[in-house]
């Protein structure tokens, strides 16, 4: 989770086997939802690290460590 003053910003990032892709789901305190898929890992790995460069640029900042989730990344 990031924050920058009163917003808050979550990002999932999920490998979906069946679609056999990698996806990273914004959620916004809005309630807003948008979602990137990749067909390789390479092209998701590239977008995570532009992401996170980004939200550095734009003062945004981490809230605790990463929540992984038990059932998350099985492949």
């Amino acid at each position: 989770m990031f924050e920058r003053e009163s917003e808050s910003l979550r990002i999932e990032t999920r490998y979906v086997s069946s679609s056999r892709t990698y996806e990273i789901i914004w959620r916004r305190d809005d309630g807003t939802t948008t979602q990137e898929s990749f067909k390789g890992e390479t092209s998701f790995r590239t977008r995570l690290d532009e992401i996170y460069t980004e939200l550095e640029e734009q003062q945004w900042h981490t809230l605790g460590p990463p929540n992984l989730l038990a059932d998350g990344w099985k492949i």
